[in-house]
């Protein structure tokens, strides 16, 4: 694939608080118009995604364990041609050019290289911190890119560097406080 220009798209994936929230995800096209996609995601979804559903040779939950990783598994990527019917295909996803030309061929090459070795450490998936717009901003960090969002978008997790190593504990909503 000879590739031409490379983006960062922001698609719109819900709603917190009346602010909409932007799944990112990586679209390179080449001269002649054809796309392909990089996207990150959960390994696989939690169990109370998937209580309820049954087989007719039974309960397929019965044996089910989470992945080491915790419910989600670990970060995934995916990639394929960018077409309706497709991952992540949204005509109307607002993209933010990153690279064109020469440079393009370049970024893709690294990017794809990069999700290939954030896979391999199998950094598990969580939904408000490392989740799929985290996974592809520390890709494009790891090329050293520094890619802005396209203007007037959200995405939750795609900010700094600062939840790849994170300084100070931190707790979530809900989660038990231990005090002296």
């Amino acid at each position: 694939m000879s590739v031409a220009r490379v983006d960062l798209m922001a698609s719109a994936a819900g709603k917190i608080g009346g602010v909409t929230w932007h799944h990112l995800f990586l679209v390179a096209a080449d001269d002649s118009g054809r796309q392909w996609f990089l996207r990150a995601g959960p390994e696989h979804l939690p169990l109370e995604k998937l209580a309820g559903r049954k087989s007719e040779l039974g309960d397929p939950l019965k044996e089910y364990e989470p992945a080491a990783e915790g419910p989600y598994g670990a970060i995934a990527f995916a990639t394929g041609v960018y077409a309706p019917g497709g991952a992540d295909f949204d005509p109307a996803a607002a993209n933010a050019t990153l690279a064109s030309a020469a440079a393009a061929a370049r970024l893709w090459d690294e990017v794809s290289a990069a999700a290939k070795a954030l896979g391999e450490e199998r950094i598990a998936y969580d939904p408000i911190g490392k989740g799929a717009n985290w996974a592809i901003m520390e890709a494009l960090r790891r090329c050293g890119v520094q890619a802005s969002l396209p203007p007037r978008r959200w995405a939750p997790g795609a900010g700094d560097a600062s939840y790849a190593t994170p300084t100070v504990a931190t707790r979530r909503v809900g989660q038990a406080v231990v005090v002296a």
